[in-house]
């Protein structure tokens, strides 16, 4: 239910920026980490509840920056990433992994 929120609200802002204009494509950008089929699926079904039908959607997806307790600072391999977990590469701590859903572009029409 938490990815349904964060959709919820990028619907709403992207509506917010477009104004009075129809919406023709979003893009976003998250961590590598995130589901992307989950997310289009989301989004498709957020985005028709809110009459945004039919607007294309693109991900780009970027590597997960970690900085450790234990002094470890670099980006996660993906073998690191359980779910929403993450597990340190030196000391094996897991900790939880922040979903962040940059909203980069709406295009609208003119």
């Amino acid at each position: 239910m938490h990815e349904y929120s964060l959709v919820t609200e990028l619907v709403e802002e992207c509506q917010r920026r477009a104004g009075q204009r129809r919406v023709r494509s979003v893009t976003v950008r998250c961590p590598v980490t995130v589901d992307r089929l989950e997310l289009k699926t989301l989004f498709v079904a957020v985005s028709t509840e809110h009459h945004m039908a039919g607007v294309r959607f693109e991900i780009e997806t970027v590597n997960t920056p970690w900085r450790c307790t234990c002094g470890y600072e670099g980006e996660l391999p993906p073998e690191a990433h359980v779910g929403h977990l993450a597990v340190c590469p030196r000391c094996s701590v897991v900790q939880p992994l922040e979903d962040v859903l940059e909203l980069v572009a709406v295009d609208t029409e003119t």
